[in-house]
């Protein structure tokens, strides 16, 4: 073995992914401890969906298309894109249905702020 695992490019394009989904986690842990102090449903909170809603749909992204076609490539040395499968399964699909509701939620909380400030 000897560490040439980590001189795989294979082994560096499959990390594109849970980057992303680690940086969900991060954002997410902020949300919740604005959530823990009190903060209302704000331009914080806002932000913040947004963000976890589009590193959920850029990692389900990285896991179903980018990553197979990559390796792919790297596997045949760069010199056809004929054959390439996409990794369509419940769970990277589920992630990208999560992200897209949340991204959405983001968009009608920032609606329904907009029009509650109108009020005030």
């Amino acid at each position: 073995w000897g560490g040439r695992a980590f001189m795989s490019p294979v082994f560096w394009v499959s990390l594109l992914a849970p980057a992303f989904f680690l940086r969900a986690l991060w954002v997410a842990s902020d949300v919740f401890v604005g959530l823990d102090r009190g903060d209302a449903f704000g331009p914080a909170m806002v932000r913040g969906l947004k963000d976890i809603g589009g590193n959920l749909l850029l990692g389900a992204f990285a896991t179903i298309v980018i990553e197979p076609s990559l390796i792919f490539l790297i596997g045949n040395g760069f010199s056809e894109m004929r054959g390439v499968t996409f990794n369509l399964n419940v769970e990277n699909l589920t992630l990208a249905m999560i992200g897209l509701v949340l991204l959405l939620l983001a968009r009608q909380g920032k609606n329904l702020q907009s029009k509650l400030d109108e009020f005030v």
